[in-house]
């Protein structure tokens, strides 16, 4: 039996079952919502929602919502998002709950489905969901839509008695393909920072690496950026030293790097043999990506590549059938031509990402991006046309010219985009937006973490300042994410089990902004010095409380990261196993000795001093290995 209750845009539905079904939904299709704009400036609007209506959000704002909630509960939270420029982000978090409060962060610019379970403790009985919007390099928009807040079923918390079973890393098989097993991947996890690079025509403009879409540039039009006839928006590279950015890079503490060897716009930053490519080799005759590759074996970095899939200079993105063409900002209408026109970006795409895996020596990491198709939907639903597996279809309605092809020797059977991937780069790990699964995900933009230990392997990138490629907000120190806000997302994902791959968008001479560049040095010299508890661990061996406390360990000790918000000198750990004893405690910054007492399995840590608002990190050392 279900009761259905209204109140205002909220909608209660209460079972008299068992337990009961309690479910809190947001539709905005009617109602008075200005009471939940705790900063900023929100409205409801037809134009660009997901269903009927939605509520979209100018920068730099927060809507909060009060969620009642059910002690000893599991929920499930579903909500649709999406901001207008893909180089925004948004947060969207449910507070109030301790250690099981939860955050994800979102950047696309597509509606994009998102879906996390958290729990209600015995004694709680309810949290905030927040939306948050932050800065935007213009006048754009984000937007959430359709959420569903649903209880199935009872939560009762873990009491540990003793060290948790590591958990397992699901190994899974997608479109023909398994993904990388657990030695292929570690690397990631051991080495926990990179330094990302967003660079390209964009950085003339200094509006950012959507400049081209959020404007309408006509490709003809945009190219001129790569000319000396644009002015002072001019792409010259006259800076451009890989051997500099590897230098930050190391002093920052990052163990591999990322670049974007071409974005939306379709400017590739390497040498390419496709007929219709625009190269750095073309414009500047030279290729960006080897100098950099080169640079990065020199410094004894790992090697990350970003490649998009889409391709703003081809009208068939927005419309590959032919026959309806998606709403741009290009003046693109429904033409039969666009159904040839998208086949050659998709066949484009095959070639740069052959060359990309067969002329620069082995690569570490592939950074996917831009698997929807006419900036709608899915990466997953975009893998057919893009045929993102392992093996091409014969009767896919756009081939890839058998030219640009490659095939598997043993079947004759010609291989898709990750197929030819794996052909070439056998240990490669990629992330999950080329509509594959990917042996790894993102958590994008600079939301804070929160949330239980992540499971397999999550990299959380962000950007510091405004805009991911170069923007005039990267010059002004009042604009750069603070030292302490860099210290605390970097602990909340060590403490969870994650890595960081922390952006930076040099200038369109090469160079990075000062202010970004001393940031970043003044965060490696804490990393400098906290780097036992960094490289190497692992996230728990038990879960985090937000904001107060978490752990990771290596061998046989537990790193202990207050997070600011712990106020107490002494500190009980949660029940080691039998026959573990504390050897010895120290902060690993200062080392001071940190005294303890030990009572069977419980270790207490006593004058802790744990600095307000910033990080403390004491280590335990034990007679055993954790696990």
């Amino acid at each position: 039996m279900t009761r259905r209750i209204k109140s205002g845009a909220i909608f209660l539905l209460m079972s008299l079952a068992a337990y009961s079904q309690h479910t809190i939904s947001y539709s905005f299709d009617d109602g008075d919502w200005s009471r939940s704009v705790r900063k900023g400036k929100a409205e409801v609007v037809e134009q660009g929602a997901y269903k009927d209506k939605a509520l979209r959000m100018a920068p730099n704002t927060t809507i909060a919502f009060e969620l009642p909630l059910e002690p000893a509960s599991s929920y499930r939270l579903v909500a649709w998002m999406r901001t207008e420029s893909g180089a925004d982000n948004m947060s969207m978090q449910i507070t109030g709950l301790g250690r099981n409060n939860i955050s994800l962060t979102n950047a696309l610019a597509t509606w994009t489905r998102f879906e996390r379970t958290f729990h209600v403790s015995d004694h709680q009985r309810k949290g905030t969901l927040e939306f948050i919007f932050g800065n935007s390099q213009g006048n754009t928009f984000a937007w959430i839509d359709e959420i569903s807040i649903q209880r199935i079923g009872d939560y009762k918390e873990k009491v540990y008695d003793g060290i948790p079973e590591a958990p397992v890393r699901e190994v899974k098989t997608d479109l023909g393909l398994e993904m990388q097993p657990d030695e292929k991947i570690a690397w990631m996890l051991d080495d926990k920072l990179g330094m990302f690079v967003h660079w390209g025509l964009y950085a003339g403009p200094a509006k950012g690496e959507w400049y081209m879409e959020n404007n309408g540039i006509q490709p003809e039009e945009y190219r001129k950026l790569a000319y000396p006839e644009s002015g002072k928006w001019y792409f010259d590279a006259k800076d451009f030293d890989a051997t500099r950015w590897t230098e930050l890079a190391k002093k920052m503490g990052a163990r591999y790097m990322c670049l974007t060897t071409q974005h939306h716009d379709g400017y590739a930053l390497f040498e390419s043999q496709y007929m219709n490519a625009f190269t750095s080799k073309q414009t500047h005759n030279r290729d960006f990506v080897k100098e950099y590759v080169d640079a990065c074996r020199q410094a004894g970095l790992k090697v990350g590549l970003y490649k998009t899939l889409i391709n703003w200079r081809f009208p068939g993105y927005y419309d590959v059938t032919g026959t309806d063409c998606k709403p741009n900002k290009f003046g693109y209408t429904t033409d039969a031509s666009h159904k040839e026109n998208a086949r050659l970006m998709k066949e484009e795409l095959y070639c740069q990402t052959k060359e990309l895996m067969t002329k620069y020596g082995k690569i570490d990491q592939l950074f996917w991006d831009g698997g929807w198709l006419g900036q709608q939907n899915s990466d997953a639903e975009g893998a057919y046309f893009w045929e993102s597996g392992k093996y091409m279809s014969n009767d896919n309605l756009r081939p890839v010219n058998p030219y640009f092809r490659d095939v598997e020797e043993s079947t004759g059977k010609a291989l898709g985009l990750m197929g030819m991937v794996r052909k070439y780069q056998p240990d490669i790990v990629t992330n999950i937006r080329s509509g594959w699964i990917g042996d790894y995900t993102n958590e994008e933009g600079g939301g804070a973490v929160k949330g239980e230990i992540r499971k397999g392997v999550v990299e959380k990138c962000f950007t510091l300042a405004p805009g991911w490629g170069y923007t005039k907000g990267m010059e002004n120190p009042s604009s750069i994410m603070s030292l302490r806000d860099i210290k605390r997302i970097f602990a909340d994902c060590m403490v969870r089990n994650m890595c960081c791959l922390i952006n930076v968008g040099p200038d369109r001479h090469g160079n990075v902004p000062q202010p970004v560049a001393q940031r970043l040095t003044e965060f490696g010299g804490w990393v400098n010095a906290a780097n036992e508890a960094i490289f190497g661990t692992r996230g728990g061996p038990w879960q985090p409380v937000d904001g107060e406390y978490g752990f990771c360990y290596k061998d046989n000790v537990i790193y202990i990261y207050f997070l600011g918000g712990y106020a107490s000198d002494s500190f009980v750990m949660p029940p080691v196993n039998s026959g573990m004893k504390v050897v010895k405690a120290y902060n690993i910054l200062t080392k001071e000795r940190i005294k303890t007492k030990q009572n069977g399995k419980n270790i207490t840590l006593k004058e802790v001093k744990p600095v307000p608002n910033d990080l403390t990190i004491i280590a335990v050392v034990l007679n055993k290995n954790i696990r």
